[in-house]
């Protein structure tokens, strides 16, 4: 049975629409997709980053991951005392969040945050008929984008679903061996980041849609269309138009420009995860 203190949170947000959720592996687009999506009407937040990222929601979704991902059965039953103290959270998170959205004219709202894919269940409970888009890019592309090492609890549980690990294939998780093979933990991330992703958003079933970041670049018109319709929004032409203009595809393939090394290494790790998604369908670097 759900906690009275969660269903009772779930009351208390019912009456703002069903947002619209990004979320990715962190250097897959997403700064296109959410500017897109807020040229058309779409509030994404009070407080963002130059990426776009929610920065209100960092901390509940930190909260979540480090206390309960990758089981949430828990949290269902938790103990009166921490349930209240998620609650809390979520209130003041989301009002910070909202600070300038317009309730009274409740218009469409969302927001964009990359590790947002590793809390769908909270969110798919907080919000039961709110819309995700999962945005997808070639592994070996964001393999060769720098992120961050796994030298935490929180980036363990994103890298590797447990905080319980201290080494991988007998390398540390700090930021000194980070820094040497930086594309190889970057495709650990991407592996597990999109696999997560998949997994949580086919629970959705049609309330998740999962685009890929090539297919905004090469047909940004029709993609934001097909988006915006699943999402439920009218789609404004003149600013689908003035958005593309922006685009290009310059970095698509980019792991092309790197040593047949580098690639070798990324492919071992994520050929098979690749494959899945259709990027390849061999094992030979391409």
């Amino acid at each position: 049975m759900v906690s009275t203190l969660l269903t009772d949170l779930r009351r208390r947000h019912a009456a703002l629409p069903p947002p619209l959720i990004v979320f990715n592996k962190s250097h897959s687009g997403s700064r296109l997709l959410a500017r897109a999506l807020a040229g058309q009407g779409i509030f994404m937040g009070a407080a963002v980053n130059e990426s776009l990222d929610a920065l209100p929601l960092v901390g509940l979704v930190e909260h979540l991951v480090e206390r309960h991902y990758p089981d949430f059965a828990g949290l269902w039953s938790a103990a009166d005392a921490a349930t209240a103290d998620l609650a809390r959270l979520v209130d003041a998170r989301l009002a910070a969040h909202l600070a300038t959205y317009d309730r009274v004219a409740a218009g469409p709202w969302g927001w964009k945050l990359c590790e947002a894919g590793y809390i769908l269940p909270f969110l798919d409970f907080l919000f039961p008929d709110a819309r995700f888009i999962h945005l997808v890019r070639d592994g070996r592309d964001v393999a060769f984008c720098d992120h961050v090492a796994p030298h935490k609890p929180f980036w363990r549980k994103i890298y590797f679903n447990t905080d319980r690990i201290e080494r991988w294939r007998g390398r540390p998780l700090d930021n000194r061996a980070y820094d040497r093979r930086r594309h190889v933990y970057n495709a650990l991330h991407w592996r597990n980041s999109v696999e997560v992703g998949r997994a949580y958003g086919a629970m959705l079933r049609q309330r998740c849609r999962e685009v890929r970041y090539e297919a905004l670049c090469t047909d940004f018109p029709g993609t934001m269309t097909e988006l915006l319709a699943f999402a439920g929004v009218a789609a404004n032409p003149a600013a689908i138009a003035a958005a593309a203009a922006t685009v290009h595809r310059r970095s698509i393939g980019k792991h092309r420009d790197q040593s047949w090394l580098r690639r070798r290494q990324v492919q071992a790790l994520i050929a098979p995860t690749l494959a899945s998604f259709g990027y390849v369908d061999g094992a030979a670097p391409a």
